[in-house]
């Protein structure tokens, strides 16, 4: 479940009570990186605060922090027990220019695997395609999500972003990963303006449903795939653009070369591959 927050600079806690029960929580927010100092984004559970992440003019970097009642690892927070009570608080300069906060709620022993049935064929049209292994960058293997990212960018605004620059800015300076799903969102907004956050989707229908409305959702995947250039061991983020009754039709950055890039895999190796992720995507709206 999604809570989202329109952020005012007179706020100073963000509380959410009796929500779904859960026990995992990830923070993303929307604005335009400060110019000057950061914002440091604490997250409470059980009356702890633990230290999320901090954003500034020129870096970004998330926390391992641990507290009695729960943990936050980069993107996530996972909690000791399900809980229905959090808080959000964001410290720092410039905060007329923090837009929104949105946090996704997850019980993960809720999320099944589940086949569509019945929706419709959906394809978006003239979606740049991008190798990640073409890219000008010493860590080109590892720009799955800011490649995926700026392609979902580029389609959506109609302009060409560039993943390398991109990557700079959504690199996680304390875990040195580009992989971190709220730093690449906060970093899409702030060169686009498009609100967008990390969700765990309840199903392939919402999925289906972004496409249909036109935006490409940017997804986490893991394992075998019928057609993949390789078995993804570890979380492997690619943009999906179409469906039909039977291939999810997606920009996958691990082929190498552009063309390439446009796959379609079959619908119950891509359910599969999406549920170990439990389902995450970035969502614009």
């Amino acid at each position: 479940m999604i809570f989202s927050k329109v952020y005012s600079s007179n706020q100073t806690i963000w509380e959410e009570k009796e929500t779904i029960l859960f026990n995992e929580l990830i923070l993303s927010w929307n604005g335009i990186r400060p110019k000057q100092g950061k914002w440091i984004f604490w997250v409470g559970i059980g009356g702890e605060w633990l230290k999320y992440a901090e954003w500034g003019p020129n870096y970004q970097k998330t926390f391992k922090s641990v507290g009695s009642f729960a943990e936050s690892n980069q993107d996530i927070v996972l909690t000791k027990n399900l809980c229905n009570h959090f808080k959000i608080k964001v410290e720092g300069e410039d905060l007329s220019q923090l837009h929104s906060m949105s946090v996704c709620l997850s019980n993960l022993a809720n999320y099944k695997l589940k086949i569509p049935s019945d929706l419709s064929s959906v394809m978006l049209k003239d979606v740049p395609r991008q190798s990640q292994l073409t890219l000008d960058h010493p860590r080109s293997k590892d720009l799955c999500s800011p490649t995926a990212t700026t392609t979902a960018m580029s389609y959506l605004c109609k302009k060409k972003f560039d993943p390398v620059s991109f990557a700079n800015f959504s690199h996680d300076d304390e875990f040195d990963i580009h992989g971190n799903w709220v730093l690449n969102v906060a970093e899409s907004y702030n060169q686009t303006q498009l609100p967008c956050h990390v969700e765990r989707l309840s199903c392939f229908i919402q999925l289906h449903a972004q496409l249909l409305k036109g935006r490409p959702c940017v997804v986490s995947i893991k394992g075998a795939l019928a057609g993949a250039p390789k078995i993804y061991e570890q979380g492997h983020l690619i943009c999906v653009i179409g469906f039909d009754n039977k291939q999810v039709y997606c920009i996958d950055s691990n082929f190498k070369d552009n063309e390439s890039t446009f796959i379609g895999y079959e619908v119950s190796d891509f359910l599969k591959a999406w549920a170990l992720r439990y389902n995450l995507a970035y969502v614009y709206y």
